[in-house]
């Protein structure tokens, strides 16, 4: 928002001789407009550099192409900033370039990716940097494939590869750490559109700081957004959706806040299949703002033609893309998942299961795999290639304290139920948030073990809804007593200060030591 300040008006003085003012036109304006952006408050600038303090920090403690699939994202956006295209799913020389493999090989990068003992060999970088320098240009183009990770639609990746053809320094390790750094101001934007929700939502600023510093402070999500993963834009695109809904609810219909809602609700696909959980919720959103604003018939056409055509566009561009260098359906896990039969009966008992456990009467469908190692585990923590971890007793006070912020959410629920109906679009659309990320996991995930292959699912693919985790938390905080809410708020804050620390000291040790 742009703040329009005039100046006070000054006249002329008339020359001498000259006549009266009244009688001459003035030569200078009456007024100058002055524009002034808007400042962020003091404990929103101070979330936002912890974010980038913590991000950078996270970004050189996890050796590079360590972090989930991270070496094949890496390949997927080399091979685009070096030859335009991305790399198949099924044929090619190789899933990586001359130069990618020999520094995962080299460096002992690769070997060590799964193995909590091996270590990467550092004594050797010297070396090995002057040996990836001195390969031809034509080592760089070489990674066309097989790609495990091709089917993903490319706008991450486009924006990585920008971001390689951009790196001041043309070597490969200062490349990655470059592309390390796009999602490092991912996750600073995803802070601060964080605050903006909560500013949506709450007046009191310990609230917001809550809410963000959650964020901002999270293990897992620091982490992941100190790599190159297209996780990461999705978990933005997420948050900017849920902030683009919160205001067309709150607002009303407008052809800008319509437009915002689309575009988040298309690049979210555009990013990897996943990100279609959102769109059925701008639907939602939609339907529920022309039920409250009842606008013209023309205009509501007008209006949902706009989104419509944002969203297909951005579908189609990906559905394109991805179909030519990728065999099968498009979106990454979900479009390879959707190729299987679907029964509703051992779906039903697969989810089931998940999270209440195997029973004797129902045939268990995967390895023992459920809600904790989702919800707690590798939601909280499980960082590298899943081998960095808590010890056993934080994941225990995790879920303690997870299930006792549940309860007490279910508490304030119904002690505050009147202001929860009053309030049924907001809670109605978040709610949904959750549930269609929920659901479109387990389908994927049923699918995928009806082959016999992963679970499918896992903590970081609850992230994209990091947001309204934290304004639940931050809501049920407002809820509890004057005196309970902001001591819960710093206790809150300061636990998960200490996560963090002791995640990246972990990875540190791990990757450093």
């Amino acid at each position: 928002m742009f703040v329009v300040v005039p100046e006070a008006s000054q006249k002329p003085r008339p020359a001498p001789g000259s006549g009266s003012e009244a009688e001459r036109p003035s030569r200078r304006p009456v007024g100058r407009l002055r524009v002034r952006l808007p400042r962020p408050s003091a404990p929103l600038a101070l979330l936002l550099v912890l974010a980038a303090l913590s991000g950078l920090a996270w970004s050189v403690a996890s050796a590079p192409l360590t972090g989930p699939d991270e070496a094949n994202h890496v390949a997927y956006a080399q091979l685009l900033a070096e030859t335009g295209s991305g790399p198949s799913s099924t044929q090619g020389a190789g899933p990586y370039s001359t130069q990618l493999d020999t520094a995962l090989q080299a460096l002992n990068l690769g070997p060590i990716v799964g193995h909590q003992e091996g270590r990467p060999s550092w004594s050797r970088l010297s070396a090995v940097s002057r040996q990836l320098d001195a390969l031809p240009p034509a080592a760089r183009k070489n990674g066309t494939g097989p790609n495990a990770v091709a089917n993903n639609p490319p706008l991450y990746y486009a924006l990585e590869a920008v971001a390689y053809r951009l790196s001041p320094d043309g070597s490969l390790l200062a490349r990655l750490w470059v592309m390390r750094l796009v999602s490092v101001v991912m996750f600073v934007v995803t802070v601060g559109l964080t605050w903006l929700i909560a500013k949506e939502l709450f007046a009191a600023t310990w609230l917001r700081v809550l809410a963000t510093g959650l964020v901002a402070l999270q293990p897992k999500l620091a982490f992941l957004c100190s790599t190159v993963n297209p996780d990461v834009l999705l978990i933005t695109l997420s948050t900017a959706f849920t902030l683009a809904a919160l205001r067309l609810l709150r607002r009303g219909p407008s052809p800008g806040r319509v437009a915002a809602l689309a575009l988040a609700a298309g690049l979210a696909p555009l990013t990897h299949g996943r990100g279609f959980f959102v769109v059925p919720v701008a639907v939602l959103v939609l339907v529920i703002v022309a039920i409250r604003a009842r606008p013209p018939l023309r205009e509501a056409l007008r209006l949902g033609a706009l989104a419509a055509g944002i969203v297909l566009a951005c579908v189609a561009v990906a559905f394109l893309y991805t179909r030519s260098h990728a065999a099968g359906a498009f979106g990454g896990e979900v479009g390879r998942a959707a190729e299987q039969r679907f029964n509703l009966n051992q779906f039903a008992s697969y989810v089931f299961q998940f999270y209440f456990g195997p029973l004797p009467s129902l045939q268990a469908l995967g390895p023992p795999y459920g809600w904790r190692q989702v919800f707690i585990e590798t939601f909280y923590g499980t960082f590298g290639s899943l081998e960095v971890n808590f010890g056993p007793r934080i994941y225990d006070a995790l879920q303690v304290g997870s299930a006792v912020g549940l309860a007490l959410l279910g508490a304030c629920v119904v002690r505050r139920w009147d202001a929860v109906r009053r309030a049924w679009p907001v809670v109605m659309v978040l709610a949904a948030l959750v549930a269609c990320n929920l659901f479109l996991l387990h389908i994927s995930a049923y699918r995928d073990l009806q082959v016999g292959g992963d679970p499918l699912i896992t903590g970081r693919y609850l992230l994209p809804c990091v947001a309204v985790w934290a304004v639940a938390v931050a809501w049920v905080a407002r809820s509890l007593p004057r005196t309970l809410g902001p001591a819960l708020a710093g206790g809150l804050l300061a636990c998960f200060a200490l996560l963090d620390v002791g995640a990246l000291a972990l990875t540190a040790e791990r990757f450093l030591g």
